[in-house]
């Protein structure tokens, strides 16, 4: 998942480069329209016209005023937060002047100040509403989104000691027999415990992240032995995706703790990775043990690392990707997929 950098996480302002933010952007205009032609109707007569060109002029400026704030986001984003409400709040003002001015010339072929100049301000009044919210609620997922991430942090820090422990007695066991083998899992072991250290949302290319997994079961076969057996199905061209660092890893260790280590006689884990629809497939296939008193317990905590993974990817992807798992009566198949963007993208997503 990369490094964004700070002044983008400080960013409070909607991404009217999206369909969510501006679907809300009219509706609460619409709104607002219908709030005023009511409170209106109570001095005169409700009239439908008066209505069809508020609303009219209000769509216009709010989706011309989206369009020009999508189109500067980038250099938005380089002022402080203030500066850059400002900045919109007036964009909003200055195309309902114009939008006002040009309804005036077309539909009734005058110019009356006192008009255009109510227009304004009522534009300027609702455009200041608007962005209030959108800056409180951005301010609330970026809070969220930052507590996620502290959890997750917390979560792998409770996990990685139960994995040092099992690897580092597997690597004791092997250094009088086989200490070429002890080496290998020790630089492993370092390699995957580097990459845990940094940020849980920097991208990596793909075949980094496939040479991390591998790392990673090649430990857990020396602790399983002949128990543990995988398959490689790689489909999708390595160099052209980046994906967070140690998304596989994960899904591996969800798989052999709650599948592979049930099971008697082991298993074997098939692993396939393709592209389709402009987005990275990720699926990991794992046997499943027989029904056993403990079996309800093992679905729980595969229910919950699963909860793990997804908090994770949406935290840094948002709605776009996605994770699923079906069970057969032998099988447990989960299926992961990640949208391919960029880091530019990725930021505006924030």
């Amino acid at each position: 998942m990369q490094n964004p950098n700070p002044q983008t996480n400080a960013f409070l302002l909607p991404n009217f480069c999206k369909d969510k933010s501006i679907f809300f952007l009219i509706a609460a205009a619409q709104t607002a329209v219908i709030l005023l032609a009511l409170m209106d109707a109570g001095v005169r007569p409700f009239d439908w016209q008066r209505l069809s060109l508020m609303t009219l002029h209000v769509q216009w400026v709010c989706i011309v005023s989206a369009a020009i704030t999508c189109w500067l986001r980038q250099r938005l984003m380089k002022l402080s937060t203030p500066m850059s409400i400002l900045f919109v709040w007036c964009i909003f003002v200055s195309v309902g002047f114009i939008v006002s001015c040009a309804g005036q010339a077309l539909v009734y072929a005058t110019f009356k100040t006192s008009t255009v100049g109510l227009h304004t301000l009522m534009t300027g009044l609702i455009a200041a509403l608007i962005l209030r919210y959108f800056y409180l609620q951005q301010l609330v997922i970026n809070r969220s989104q930052a507590e996620l991430r502290a959890r997750i942090q917390s979560l792998h820090s409770r996990i990685r000691p139960h994995f040092l422990f099992n690897s580092m007695n597997s690597i004791a066991s092997l250094i009088p027999s086989d200490p070429a083998t002890a080496e290998t899992a020790v630089e492993n072991l370092s390699d995957l415990f580097r990459a845990s250290l940094k940020e849980t949302d920097e991208q990596v290319s793909l075949a980094q992240e496939v040479d991390l997994a591998r790392q990673f079961l090649f430990i857990e076969q020396l602790r399983l032995g002949s128990r543990l057996s995988v398959k490689w199905d790689i489909q999708a061209r390595p160099e052209k995706w980046r994906i967070p660092q140690l998304t596989l890893q994960p899904l591996l260790e969800n798989a052999i703790q709650h599948g592979i280590q049930q099971c008697l006689e082991g298993g074997t884990i098939n692993i396939r990775l393709y592209e389709s629809d402009k987005t990275l497939k990720i699926t990991i296939v794992n046997p499943l043990p027989e029904k056993t008193p403990t079996q309800s317990q093992s679905r729980q905590g595969n229910r919950i690392a699963l909860q793990n993974i997804e908090h994770r990817i949406q935290s840094i992807y948002g709605d776009t990707a996605r994770i699923s798992a079906t069970k057969t009566e032998k099988e447990y198949i989960c299926i992961l997929s990640l949208p391919r963007i960029n880091n530019r993208s990725l930021q505006k997503t924030r």
